[in-house]
């Protein structure tokens, strides 16, 4: 399992370098000295890459010069794709809290730039490292993620791997029905778009399924061979190697030793040439394993020998552990009981270490498992924080502007209701106003009168006979009454229409039956005058005065007293 999770990191970062080498973007810049910085970013990236399957540490180092450059010069991709890379180095460093950190730089990064793809890229980065911590429920959250991302922008190639991805998870979490339904999923993927590394990583992966998960020797044997003919077409050197080291000791289990010994010998050549001591130990001891169960002891114990030397050289435990082990079983074999207790004093001695590490390893897995927990309850509670102080300031702004709405409107009450006050008092001392002219016409009126009766009285002192005193007075009074009546109410009448204009329309709509009689009665209550000072101005008897103001009231079906009258007539 270990090597399809290598074979999987692997095709995940060349296809990130690929997507940048397609798409890369202009320096912001265009400067000379600009175009030399950019070259030598991705000169650095380059490195990086070259780096990262022998010297994770130092293809690290070139990384995180890329990504300083990068910023220095505002190249924008570059120092996305530099972080993609320094959270796939410390993912092989087994530092996977700053891979997570990193891939997060890259989603944070990507948003910032609009990089969308680099998004799915820095969630496969945080994936990768929850997968190596044993989490696996993360791990497949974001493959999922991403698998909604790539449908919806139609990217076939990023599709199919996600789905390898999620089918590896799978694998190592031995849930093997689900495994083979996503890794066939990525396999159909593969062969459609003619990925031809998606498809040998995915046979490779079919394999190991029917090898342990599903044990069935035919099928097993079948992907290891076609995963090893797509290596082979792809030029693929070291993922060739694996899959003839996986086929030889299937091969050997099942007792096909001549075919088990080609491909041993080949994937021994290929890793002797690569110059990778782990995969040459272990096709030492694979070579050994088969020599053992083929009854060749002597060749099985040199194999052996060569296998336990190369891992103490290099300081690779299971390598020693697998080698001695098998010493120890041959030196059984043939009787010598000093070499098999060395032998075996080896074994139990790298099992403890192994054992240490293992129990280490579960405990990384706990304690990484329990920070990233802490983590994520801390940012829930911050957030939690954040929410709760955002209605607080949400609660206190709106209790302002409903306080500020309040004042105001209560201001706007404040002014209309002076307003109106005002006009109140305008339109009661324009009223007075109309009403002190109008008494101030008819005392003039009165006035006049007086003094012309004053002057024909004067006149009756020369009178000659009784009969003409008596005909002077009867012309006197007929010109009093007349004065009092048409006279006096053609000049009331006049001046009143004037101020009160449209007092004789609405009271006459109303009340269209009303006679002249009973109009003049009622221009007079509107100025608030009383009986006794209508009969004075009119010279009408109060009691008649009285019989009008009845029946005024009786036809504005007024049944109250007299002030409700007035009151009624003011207010048309």
């Amino acid at each position: 399992m270990r090597l399809t999770f290598l074979a999987t990191l692997l095709f995940f970062f060349i296809v990130v370098f690929g997507q940048h080498n397609n798409n890369t973007p202009k320096v912001r810049k265009s400067s000379n000295k600009q175009q030399i910085d950019s070259a030598l970013v991705l000169k650095f990236l380059k490195t990086a890459v070259s780096l990262e399957l022998n010297d994770p540490a130092k293809s690290l180092e070139f990384a995180e010069r890329a990504k300083n450059m990068a910023q220095s010069i505002r190249y924008d991709s570059a120092e996305v794709k530099a972080l993609e890379l320094m959270g796939s180095n410390y993912s092989r460093l087994m530092r996977l809290n700053e891979a997570i950190e990193t891939g997060e730089k890259v989603i944070e990064t990507a948003t910032r730039y609009g990089f969308e793809l680099d998004i799915a890229f820095g969630r496969e980065i945080i994936a990768v490292a929850y997968a190596q911590g044993g989490d696996f429920d993360r791990s497949s959250k974001l493959y999922f993620e991403n698998l909604k991302l790539y449908e919806k922008l139609k990217e076939k190639r990023l599709l199919g791997r996600t789905l390898g991805n999620i089918g590896a998870d799978f694998i190592e979490q031995r849930n093997y029905k689900k495994a083979v339904e996503y890794t066939n999923k990525a396999l159909e993927i593969g062969l459609q778009t003619e990925n031809w590394t998606l498809v040998s990583d995915q046979y490779n992966n079919l394999a190991a399924i029917y090898q342990v998960g599903f044990p069935d020797t035919e099928k097993a044997l079948h992907y290891y061979t076609l995963a090893l003919q797509v290596a082979i077409q792809i030029g693929d050197l070291q993922q060739q190697g694996i899959n003839m080291l996986n086929m030889g000791r299937f091969l050997g289990e099942l007792k096909q030793f001549d075919s088990a010994f080609i491909y041993l010998n080949k994937s021994l050549a290929i890793f002797k040439a690569l110059n990778n001591p782990i995969y040459t130990g272990d096709c030492y001891t694979a070579m050994g394993n088969c020599h053992y169960l083929n009854g060749d002891n002597a060749e099985a114990k040199r194999y052996a020998l060569l296998s336990l030397e190369i891992g103490n050289k290099y300081g690779i435990i299971q390598t020693i552990y697998f080698a001695s082990g098998l010493l120890h079983r041959l030196s059984i074999a043939v009787g010598d009981s000093a070499e098999a207790y060395k032998y075996h004093y080896i074994e139990a001695k790298t099992m403890d270490s192994l054992k240490s590490l293992q129990g280490n390893n579960e405990l990384f897995k706990l304690e990484f498992q329990y920070n990233q927990e802490k983590i994520i309850k801390e940012q829930k509670i911050k957030q939690i924080r954040n929410y709760f102080i955002l209605g607080i300031i949400i609660l206190i702004l709106m209790s302002g502007m409903a306080i500020v709405l309040l004042f105001y409107s209560r201001q706007r009450i404040k002014i209309k209701n002076a307003i109106l006050e005002k006009d109140k008092a305008e339109s009661i001392l324009k009223f007075k106003s109309k009403e002190l002219s109008i008494n101030l016409m008819a005392l003039l009126k009165k006035n006049e009168l007086i003094s012309e009766i004053s002057q024909k009285i004067a006149l009756l002192q020369d009178a000659d006979s009784e009969s003409d005193i008596k005909e002077a007075a009867r012309k006197i009074n007929s010109e009093i009454k007349q004065n009092s009546d048409d006279r006096l109410w053609h000049e009331f009448s006049l001046r009143f229409s004037e101020t009160n204009r449209e007092f004789y329309e609405k009271l006459l709509a109303l009340f269209p039956d009303l006679t002249p009689s009973e109009l003049k009665l009622c221009a007079y209550l509107r100025l608030n005058m009383s009986t006794k000072e209508i009969s004075d101005l009119t010279g009408q008897r109060t009691e008649t005065l009285e019989k009008a103001r009845y029946r005024l009231r009786k036809k504005f079906s007024i049944n109250n007293s007299e002030n409700n009258l007035i009151t009624f007539l003011t207010q048309i």
